[in-house]
């Protein structure tokens, strides 16, 4: 569609209340005209789904062109520039998510108890000074995971993040707020010294690990432990669920990364190509989980769309939410067809349209 028809089309057909845009507001003019459909899109899908325990909290792009100030660039991404968010999700479902935009805060406050009036005591006031630390410690982007795990229902989940994330004071502030967290990590997040110069010394071929070998490290308070695994480099993650002696079984299969590093893994295959090796539960666990998210863009690129230069406030109202309606569908069609009552295409198209 050209940009002089939809803007004919626009003048009676209108996907927002341009009134209730406001020019001044910290939050994008982009995200204001979709954040209407977004709060209303959240709030039917957690009517309809009850999120289990095992939940992904990753960033998402929705790929936009043209201009807007509200793109960002995140490279290696299948949809490098566009409309950043947030997301929490599970089997390819976006449960809730919150817009990424400049200036945005998603600092995690939590209120406790309202104090008596009158002077604070002593217990109170070293109660509140230990909580201002704790936030302070917690980056804007940490943040965004307890506010997405604050909006879901009350209950205790296990909440899976890669490295972008990977704190030990999220950690901590994760299971103070009652969520279980694993994640990988990077060298310069707060792990402790002696992982961080293992991961160096790894880098340059000269680490003493060998293949599978794990090694676990408790931060001081014993809240959050801190991991190094050894495949085909040193991995690092930090968990408040998993101690690091727990196996698991997967099938392997040999590299063919010749580095330095993975001498190793590529002496402990020898001349076979696949094994069964018993990894940490904690890898296991990470791998099998964190893809809830890709699962969704995953689908959202098989439904074919315009992609180009649309209209920012008609391509973020459309594209954004065609992920958790088109994945609610699939999930409703699966649950029925395995129980003997599967839709045929031409009923789904009747029902739900062409392009689910």
């Amino acid at each position: 569609m050209p940009y002089w028809r939809f803007q004919l089309i626009h003048r009676y057909l209108r996907p927002f209340d341009y009134t209730k845009i406001d020019e001044n507001a910290p939050l994008p003019k982009v995200f204001q005209a979709a954040e209407e459909w977004s709060n209303h899109i959240q709030r039917v899908s957690a009517a309809l789904f009850q999120p289990g325990s095992h939940l992904a909290v990753d960033e998402c792009m929705v790929r936009y062109t043209g201009r807007s100030t509200a793109t960002t660039v995140v490279k290696g991404k299948p949809a490098p520039l566009g409309f950043k968010i947030w997301v929490i999700a599970q089997e390819g479902f976006f449960i809730r998510w919150l817009w990424h935009f400049k200036g945005s805060n998603y600092h995690a406050l939590s209120r406790g108890p309202r104090r008596k009036r009158g002077r604070p005591s002593t217990q109170e006031r070293e109660a509140a000074s230990k909580e201002a630390a704790a936030l302070t410690q917690l980056g804007n982007t940490q943040g965004v995971v307890i506010s997405l795990c604050d909006m879901l229902p009350k209950q205790t989940y296990h909440v899976f993040v890669d490295n972008l994330f990977s704190t030990p004071p999220l950690f901590r502030k994760l299971r103070d707020h009652g969520y279980g967290a694993t994640g990988t990590a990077r060298p310069n997040c707060g792990i402790h010294k002696d992982l961080k110069r293992d991961k160096a010394l790894d880098k340059l071929g000269r680490c003493d690990y060998a293949f599978n070998e794990v090694r676990a490290i408790p931060t001081r308070d014993n809240k959050v432990n801190q991991i190094a695994w050894k495949d085909n480099s040193l991995v690092l993650f930090i968990t408040t669920v998993f101690r690091g002696d727990e196996r698991t079984e997967k099938k392997r299969k040999k590299p063919s990364v010749e580095h330095p590093r993975a001498r190793p893994i590529q002496q402990f295959f020898g001349d076979e190509t696949a094994k069964v090796v018993p990894i940490p539960t904690a890898a296991a666990a990470y791998n099998d989980e964190m893809n809830h998210i890709d699962r969704a863009i995953s689908f959202n690129y098989m439904v074919p769309s315009q992609i180009g230069r649309d209209i920012s406030h008609r391509r973020i109202g459309g594209s954004v939410f065609q992920t958790p309606y088109s994945t609610h569908i699939i999930k409703k069609v699966k649950q029925e067809s395995s129980i003997g009552q599967g839709l045929k295409r031409t009923s789904m198209i009747k029902k739900h349209g062409k392009n689910t």
